[in-house]
């Protein structure tokens, strides 16, 4: 790229003499409109562009453009994380062009010397100016006032002197004096230099300016004595330290024609790592302290602990640690030695004269603590301290106890507490974290339970009370993060076997029938099973007095069965309380506490009975101790109450509370039977259970089809005539119908039998019972399926003659019919007739199926299967929907 003034003479010159110009150097000619009309401004920012630092060893192309390295991402963090000496990045980069600048202001002692122009402005009488240059003997020569020696005068004696002179020699003249163009110096820079060698440079030019021409200093020069040494004798001693770390340029000194700047290798170096602003290297210069290493680190960071330092010495070539107190005057005027490590470590984490509230509640957080404080000093008001799901019945706070940091747990009433009943309204000691829990398990109860206002409202505080869990589970899991390290992505129990810890199921057996496993995802984020995890998987490394694990066990007719903390003074009617007290079912009269005890040699249960009546009136209770399991029993014959909802044409239809062995008759018979327009013949019986089924063959159906299709396009087996769509859209067909859950029935035959063969109900039947139908319909592979008027004259046949025919596909030795009670009926006659046996006559609400022929979807064994419970949930769905 040409120079500014290259271009700019360029742009002056005829078109003829720059065409001439371009040839001669080689450059396209058509470049010189766009030279011609580019702006000053477009040029000088192209000029600017390649002024340019890149990092040192950087190549460049044949356009000057730079080369980046491949790995410049992997180079770049692994620079990031070492330590580098400090003030060597100054210099990291390279110039790729150096144009000192000639129009910087010239200092007042700026030694004059042969080569420099003296711009010279004479008014008065009349104006003169002239442009002198010093010549070699340091005199300039002024028209009409003769020689002037200058050279080794100060820029201002020099102005001072030719104004002098004017006044004096030239009558009715004054003089303005100033720079013109510099002359150029010659030094030399050696040493620890990155480029050595001889440099010509501006006569304005300092130290710091010379080592930046030479592209800085090598790896191992010094930064503390870079040495300004002239006629062989050092006049100027610079320490770029004082230029970085205070700003300090008082010693970088101008240069003159013939100096050398050496740069000597560096001296000791000592780290300063860790809580500093500035971790790196730092050269030493003469009897540095350990004050000076923070400040040259930019000091500590505002979490640094100076209490205990960490510093590392190489003494007699063993390298030992000591701890320094860098809030100590002492510590701090301590020497620094070459080598010398200083680490300043980070203050703990744990806070003092705090506690830490976490749940449901309304305000989580850190909380002050002081001596004689107690629960509802925290928690002063149930409906402004507490979120609207919180569990008033139970809470726990976690305190550590022992040099072992063990756990103690002490569980209150959360109600009782706030309202200051003394046995509940404990005493709370410093770093006591305190814990309450909803009365929900999962998201779906809270989601039913809440208003909707509620739970957006805490929707919007989600993050910032998930932050706050993390901090409580840290609190309890930090000293097991190595182990959980370990055993990440084993299952819990694989996780608590190799940490040391035992599973729960070895504890008490595996979890009963009943209790549904909720996944973690579905857990509310306040429920027993979120906020208890840490404390479990801490507790579990404790034993009590007896050797056994701080855990007990509570089963059967409670709201939150499960695996609880062994509390301080524990007992059957506080682990009622932790279990959310007992359900309706309960047998109060008895309940049962198994026991294990061991001996030196053996283990042995024992079996205590326990009245749950007198517990829960006060008048007794029974102390639990580690691994006891409390049974809570139901009662006999107990049910939990079951529904069963007619639908249609019975005279009071709706939902029904039913008996165990309750059955249909039974139940019609309360209902006051059916009305005078009941299709009782087309009633449809749903059972839940037999949905749920139908759902999960679908499943399996699905993936069969799936396989088969995959594995005949494969082994390329499969009929070419079924394409990949009609596959996919079979697929969707079968996974969109929705499960209906029929049991077939005969229900006339069922209300005239004598209830032998009765329907025994179950919680979620429904019955649905349609208006008398009086049409025919007719599914699958005709041309318009449809429904008809039933005619008892007309056939099967005739009926599908209106329909258009079959179609090309249809499988006509395959017809059926799906009566209107959802038995189905196979035709049984052949292509060319159609009769189906005296009892197989149609009837009003049946429905005639015209399948698909399977030699269209040759290989494909199951496509019969999934159409056939497409068109027969069609057919149930379309009879209850039409009630």
């Amino acid at each position: 790229m040409p120079s500014q003034a290259q271009i700019e003479q360029l742009k002056s010159l005829p078109r003829a003499q720059q065409e001439a110009l371009a040839k001669q150097f080689g450059i396209d000619p058509s470049m010189l409109d766009r030279i011609n009309n580019q702006s000053s401004s477009s040029l000088s920012n192209n000029q600017q562009r390649e002024d340019v630092v890149f990092p040192r060893g950087t190549r460049f192309d044949r356009n000057g453009d730079p080369i980046i390295p491949e790995n410049l991402e992997e180079q770049f963090t692994r620079d990031k994380d070492e330590l580098k000496p400090f003030g060597y990045d100054l210099f990291a980069g390279e110039p790729k062009s150096f144009s000192p600048t000639g129009y910087a202001p010239v200092p007042s002692n700026y030694i004059m010397g042969a080569g420099d122009t003296v711009k010279i402005q004479l008014f008065g009488k009349e104006n003169r100016s002239y442009d002198l240059t010093i010549d070699r003997e340091g005199k300039i020569v002024i028209p009409d006032l003769g020689e002037l020696t200058v050279a080794g005068l100060s820029y201002s004696l020099m102005q001072d002197m030719i104004q002098n002179q004017v006044k004096q020699r030239l009558i009715g003249f004054n003089a303005a004096v100033s720079m013109g163009e510099l002359r150029s110096i010659q030094v030399f820079i050696a040493g620890e230099a990155y480029k050595p060698g001889s440099y010509t440079i501006s006569s304005l030019s300092t130290i710091s300016q010379a080592l930046y021409l030479a592209g800085g200093v090598s790896d191992i020069a010094s930064l503390r004595s870079i040495r300004l040494m002239r006629a062989g004798k050092v006049v100027a001693e610079f320490d770029l330290y004082d230029l970085l770390l205070k700003g300090d340029a008082s010693d970088d000194k101008m240069l003159q024609t013939g100096d050398v700047v050496f740069i000597p290798p560096r001296g000791d170096m000592i780290t300063v790592k860790g809580e500093v602003k500035r971790p790196a290297l730092y050269e030493l210069k003469g009897n540095e302290t350990l004050q000076d290493a923070i400040r040259f680190a930019g000091g500590s960071e505002d979490d640094a602990y100076l209490s205990s330092v960490q510093l590392q010495r190489i003494v007699k070539g063993k390298r030992l640690i000591s701890t320094v107190d860098l809030t100590a005057e002492k510590d701090l005027n301590k020497t620094l030695q070459g080598g010398d490590v200083l680490t300043l470590r980070q203050v703990s984490e744990a806070l003092d004269n705090s506690l830490l509230l976490v749940g449901a509640v309304t305000r989580p957080g850190h909380y002050q603590w002081y001596n004689g404080m107690r629960l509802n000093d925290v928690l002063r008001d149930s409906r402004h301290d507490l979120l609207e799901q919180a569990d008033l019945a139970y809470g726990l706070i976690v305190r550590e106890t022992g040099p072992q940091r063990d756990l103690s747990l002490y569980q209150f009433n959360v109600a009782e507490a706030i309202n200051g009943k003394a046995e509940e309204n404990l005493a709370l000691n410093e770093r006591d974290q305190i814990v309450i829990f909803s009365r929900y398990q999962t998201k779906a109860q809270e989601k039913q339970q809440l208003s909707r206002f509620t739970l957006t409202k805490q929707e919007r505080e989600t993050e910032e009370r998930q932050e706050m869990l993390a901090e409580y589970r840290h609190a309890f899991l930090k000293d097991l993060v190595e182990e959980k390290k370990q055993s990440n992505g084993e299952s819990r129990e694989v996780a608590e076997t190799q940490s040391g810890l035992t599973p729960l199921s070895d504890l008490f057996g595996s979890p009963d029938e009943d209790d549904v496993e909720v996944a973690d995802e579905d857990l509310a984020l306040y429920s027993r099973d979120k906020l208890l995890e840490p404390i479990m998987e801490r507790i579990q490394r404790q034993r009590t007095s007896n050797g056994n694990t701080p855990l007990v066990y509570v089963a059967g007719e409670v709201n939150h069965p499960g695996v609880y903390p062994l509390v301080e003074n524990a007992s059957v009617s506080r682990l009622l309380e932790a279990a959310g007290g007992a359900k309706d079912s309960a047998y109060l009269k008895r309940a049962e506490v198994t026991r294990f005890e061991f001996n030196k040699d053996t283990a042995e249960t024992d079996y205590l009975s326990v009245a749950l009546n007198e517990v829960l009136t006060g008048e007794m209770d029974v102390p639990l101790q580690g691994r006891d399991r409390l049974n809570v029993l139901s009662i006999p014959e107990w049910q939990n109450t079951y529904e069963v909802t007619l639908r249609g044409e019975v005279r009071f239809p709706g939902t029904y509370a039913i008996k165990r062995g309750e059955t249909l008759t039974q139940l019609i018979e309360r209902a006051g039977g059916f009305t005078d327009h009941a299709f009782i013949e087309g009633a449809i019986f749903t059972r839940e259970e037999l949905r749920k089924q139908e759902q999960e063959r679908k499943k399996i159906l699905a993936q069969e089809l799936q396989r088969e299709v995959a594995g005949n396009m494969l082994t390329g087996t499969g009929d070419t005539r079924v394409s990949y769509n009609e596959v996919r859209t079979l697929l969707a067909d079968l996974l969109s119908v929705e499960p209906v859950g029929r049991l077939i029935m005969d229900l006339p035959k069922l209300l005239a039998g004598n209830g032998g063969s009765n329907v025994q109900l179950k919680d979620g039947d429904t019955l649905h019972v349609p208006s008398r139908k009086d049409s025919v319909s007719i599914m699958g592979e005709v041309q318009m399926a449809t429904s008809y008027r039933f005619d008892p004259e007309l056939t099967v046949n005739e009926y599908i003659e209106r329909s258009g025919g079959t179609k090309e596909k249809a499988d006509e030795d395959r017809i059926y019919i799906v009566k209107a009670n959802g038995a189905i009926e196979r035709y049984e006659g052949g292509s060319s007739w159609f009769s189906f046996s005296n009892n197989s006559q149609l009837g009003p609400g049946d429905t005639i199926i015209v399948p698909m022929d399977t030699t269209y979807m040759e290989n494909l064994e199951l496509w019969s299967k999934v159409t056939g419970i497409i068109y027969n949930s069609a057919v149930a769905l379309a009879a209850i929907n039409g009630i």
